[in-house]
């Protein structure tokens, strides 16, 4: 498969991308001088996760059907949901996201851009949302991380189903349906890549730095 949509087109969404990034951080660092609870130190914290989360991106095991497993990297935005709660989260997933189509853009429609990177990597904001009905840390993170993949994974799998009706398959996946064919496409990478993430953040919940809040304080 290949962009789908003309250089040209796609060239100017990137460009549109950084510019609503610099916007972004620019009107939170505005909001951050006029509101106590949003200091410069957790700007600096926001832009430093959406980095680390973009740099981790590249680690990445690259699947012969597309798709790709990562080492990691969505740990960062991760924990800034979990702790600066669904506003900030927003803004570290949108930025994210942002940054992921700016270093692989790869679309069909709009929609299917908004579906596989502003709507995939934004609802990391959901993250915490256990954090205040559920005490116990680990479980709280634990099940925030796992909602946050069943809804990137669902944004996957309307966006694959677009690609299914537009008649770009993947040879060796079933192709019966769209329905089929997204769902097995899109599971055999963001499954790993949800089960490898837990596998940073269940023994990272349960250090000091995490159940002190050392870093995000």
């Amino acid at each position: 498969m290949y962009n789908l949509l003309a250089l040209d087109t796609t060239d100017l969404v990137v460009m549109i991308s950084v510019a609503v990034i610099l916007v972004t951080f620019a009107l939170l660092f505005i909001i951050g001088k006029t509101k106590s609870s949003l200091d410069t130190k957790k700007i600096t914290v926001i832009a430093l996760a959406v980095a680390l989360t973009t740099t981790l991106s590249f680690l990445k095991v690259e699947l012969p059907f597309g798709g790709s497993i990562t080492f990691f990297s969505l740990v960062p935005v991760i924990l800034v949901a979990y702790h600066y709660g669904i506003y900030l989260g927003l803004v570290a997933g949108f930025a994210n996201s942002l940054l992921q189509f700016i270093t692989s853009p790869w679309i069909l429609t709009p929609l299917t851009f908004f579906l596989d990177y502003v709507f995939a990597f934004s609802v990391v904001c959901f993250a915490g949302v256990f954090k205040k009905v559920i005490k116990e840390k680990t479980l709280s993170l634990t099940l925030g991380t796992v909602l946050f993949f069943a809804l990137r994974f669902t944004m996957h799998l309307i966006s694959g189903i677009i690609y299914f009706k537009h008649g770009y398959v993947y040879e060796g996946f079933p192709a019966d349906s769209s329905f089929i064919y997204s769902l097995c496409y899109n599971a055999a990478y963001i499954l790993p890549d949800m089960l490898v993430a837990l596998l940073f953040i269940i023994p990272f919940s349960r250090t000091k730095a995490f159940r002190e809040n050392l870093l995000f304080k």
